[in-house]
């Protein structure tokens, strides 16, 4: 009876522990962090709406400004995110690029799992030079409020 009762207020006690830890406060990891405004756009290819497609912000100035990425719904719209999901990004301009592709083996089959040390392609479906900031030419400036961007209207 009194190993069950031990057993019981160490129970209690971790229980107890568990729980006022739980009840710190949750913004403290967020400390230090820039502040990110909330930011949603579009991508289109010759006027249709792209499905999955990874668009990545990366900040002029790196030192207050932090990248952020997001991916297309089928839509074409998206949400960015710095830290967290929606979170959106850093005030101050972001150069952009905007991705989709898929791995092709030689025979131009789409491979879905990678299982083999076959020779892999990578099929870009939307035009390369968007892939890359350098190479995009697109660019968005950031402002402290909510941000709807102009939508990516891409061509090929």
């Amino acid at each position: 009876m009194a190993v069950q009762r031990l057993k019981l207020a160490w129970l209690l006690v971790l229980l107890t522990t568990l729980l006022v830890a739980g009840c710190g406060s949750h913004d403290k990891w967020k400390e230090g962090r820039p502040k990110t405004y909330f930011t949603s756009g579009t991508v289109t290819l010759d006027g249709t709406p792209v499905d999955g497609a990874i668009v990545t912000f990366e900040p002029v100035d790196a030192v207050t400004g932090k990248p952020g990425t997001a991916v297309t719904d089928k839509n074409g719209y998206f949400e960015v995110q710095t830290f967290d999901p929606g979170d959106g990004l850093t005030e101050g301009k972001h150069k952009v690029a905007i991705r989709k592709s898929q791995l092709v083996d030689a025979s131009g089959k789409v491979v879905t799992e990678v299982n083999s040390d076959a020779a892999l392609k990578e099929k870009h479906l939307i035009p390369p030079r968007y892939s890359e900031t350098k190479s995009s030419k697109l660019e968005v400036d950031i402002k402290q409020e909510t941000n709807k961007l102009e939508p990516f209207a891409l061509t090929k």
